[in-house]
């Protein structure tokens, strides 16, 4: 999947990709499930990761509501 794909696909609520891919965000220090219901960031603040300990590893903590929703920290 590219990343534009990814880009495309964040933001649709839909779990399908959840764990498959995570959307941190430049701009925040945030990083999110990609069925987060949070605004859709700009894509040119997107970095996208395979795991969630390579977003946290380089410096993203877990969204307040992707946090409570799939206990990531």
């Amino acid at each position: 999947m590219t990343d534009e794909e990814k880009y495309k696909f964040i933001g649709c609520r839909d779990t399908k990709y959840d764990g498959v891919f995570y959307t941190a965000v430049k701009t925040t220090g945030i990083f999110c499930l990609p069925s987060c219901k949070a605004k859709k960031p700009l894509e040119k603040n997107v970095i996208f990761y395979d795991t969630k300990d390579k977003a946290i590893k380089n410096g993203f903590r877990a969204c307040k509501i992707c946090k409570q929703i799939a206990s990531l920290s």
